[in-house]
């Protein structure tokens, strides 16, 4: 989540979208044209209403699914930043969730949400290659 929350911190930078930090659809922020066929959309909005029900959620669920269309579909030119949804797509996978308050409840574990320039950085907090996601979930 933190490794999220940072890359969702330079994309809302480098597009003027703090405000609408941290959980939002990037790729539409920026290009609104470019976005999944709709077959993808119509079966997107129909998980969503049956399946979702918050906003954070919805917003990142759209994100992530619209994000590789947006990618090789775009004419702007974009900057050289860390895919976004990554780090949410491998915890999902991994069984993880999360629900937003002033901190964000991982089951258990809590990540303070903060401000967008708290997680404002270039450095990645962890390495999201297996061997060491599934070091993490060991310990």
């Amino acid at each position: 989540m933190r490794e999220y929350l940072r890359r969702a911190a330079l994309w809302a930078d480098a597009f003027g979208a703090e405000n609408l930090w941290p959980f939002f659809d990037i790729g539409r922020q920026i290009d609104p044209t470019v976005r999944a066929a709709p077959d993808i959309t119509t079966d997107l909005d129909n998980f969503i209403d049956n399946t979702i029900g918050r906003r954070t959620l919805e917003e990142t669920c759209r994100g992530a699914v619209h994000w590789p269309t947006f990618c090789h579909g775009t004419s702007l030119t974009v900057p050289d930043l860390p895919t976004p949804y990554e780090p949410l797509l491998l915890m999902f996978e991994r069984g993880g969730g999360f629900y937003v308050e002033e901190m964000i409840d991982l089951s258990g574990a809590a990540v303070p949400l903060g401000k967008l320039s708290d997680h404002l950085s270039h450095a990645p907090v962890v390495s999201l290659d297996l061997a060491t996601l599934d070091a993490l979930d060991t310990a």
